[in-house]
């Protein structure tokens, strides 16, 4: 009985020290011949489980089996696999891989090497672009590429001007927007929260890659995707409003009584008006009514029984007002968006979803702009 209690617990322990070498955590660093590399992938070969280096080219990941091997990965470098063997620190010095040199920028219908477009290329970083709330990636883009001119949309909805090095023709001088691969001149159609990376071909070359539609450049934008590692999910809102820089200063009913009266008496006129009426020395009279022109209270003419909007008989009765018309049709325009994603990826497969809800409001009244 002793013999049998005894091989159980030795039975036991093997099991929970084959857990423990099991289920380990590895670090180390990333680097090439000159130094880190930071957000260099380190994923355990065959699994979802990855992560990427610091800055400092430092990365750790847990739940490495002992028997498992490492696959580290670089743009622009050689992929290197290295077996853990029970190891809890393990480095890797990738090498540059020579037909990745040779890569374009971005793809397209052609190719072009790096090295060909380096001084017609400008790059924004797609944390720079969220950094304005705006309605499309082009209105985010102003100020932050050189020899691009961007002309806002005020409107909601509305998409803004792009001029890249200049005008170029008499005609349409719209760039030539390559998202993913696929051509398009319409900005609105892609959510800003979407955006990867932006680069922008400034030079003649873009027209041997697209064509004369590049004639005017390109902008070249390629989407988020799923990055090795956990999967992740984020949520992102924000929340303003938006007002007119300046209030119009406008004339109420008096104030544009005595300026008629004034504009005919230093004409030489005798003051007079149609609704007006001036006394002896400038004092404006409002009358009750402006249809029937100068009409008051008590006058046949403002009899209710008489009002009538029918094709043959108009009769507007209209009393009249001081309504300031700027206050009426304005207001404080609030801008609100939602953004969910969810991303990840594995050695065979990548995936990512993204659901955005925008919402901008003019400042003027009974117009306004949604996407969903």
């Amino acid at each position: 009985m002793k013999i049998k209690l005894m091989k159980r617990f030795l039975l036991l322990g093997a099991f929970l020290c084959f857990g423990l070498a099991k289920a380990q955590t590895v670090t180390g660093k990333v680097t090439d011949a000159v130094g880190p590399l930071p957000g260099a992938n380190v994923i355990v070969k065959g699994t979802t489980n990855g992560t990427q280096t610091d800055f400092d080219g430092n990365y750790t990941i847990n739940g490495v089996a002992g028997e498992a091997t490492l696959v580290f990965s670089y743009l622009g470098y050689k992929t290197m696999e290295i077996a853990v063997n029970g190891q809890s620190t393990i480095n890797a010095s990738l090498e540059e891989d020579a037909a990745a040199l040779e890569e374009v920028v971005v793809t397209g219908y052609g190719t072009q090497s790096k090295r060909d477009v380096t001084g017609a290329v400008t790059t924004v970083d797609a944390e720079q672009l969220l950094a304005v709330p705006a309605t499309t990636f082009a209105q985010q883009l102003q100020g932050r590429a050189a020899g691009i001119g961007i002309v806002n949309d005020a409107t909601p909805g509305g998409e803004a001007t792009v001029r890249i090095r200049g005008f170029g023709t008499i005609g349409n001088n719209d760039p030539l927007y390559i998202i993913d691969g696929v051509p398009s001149k319409s900005q609105a159609n892609l959510n800003p929260n979407d955006i990867e990376s932006l680069q922008v071909l400034k030079d003649a070359s873009a027209a041997s890659i697209y064509g004369s539609r590049a004639a005017n450049g390109v902008i070249i934008i390629t989407t988020k995707k799923g990055k090795l590692g956990t999967p992740t999910i984020t949520y992102n809102t924000f929340y303003g409003t938006q007002t007119a820089s300046e209030d119009v200063k406008a004339l109420n009913s008096e104030d544009l009584g005595t300026y008629l009266y004034l504009a005919d008496l230093y004409a030489g006129k005798t003051p007079g008006h149609g609704q007006y009426t001036f006394g002896p020395n400038g004092e404006v009279t409002i009358p009750d009514y402006v249809f029937p022109s100068a009409a008051n209270e008590g006058d046949p003419g403002v009899d209710p029984a008489l009002y009538s909007l029918t094709p043959d008989n108009i009769y507007a009765i209209t009393r009249s007002a001081d309504t300031n018309w700027w206050n009426e049709v304005t207001r404080t325009a609030p801008i609100t968006s939602h953004q969910v994603s969810a991303s990840g990826a594995t050695e065979s497969a990548r995936y990512a979803f993204n659901l955005g809800y925008f919402s901008q409001d003019a400042i003027t009244k009974f117009v306004g702009y949604n996407r969903v």
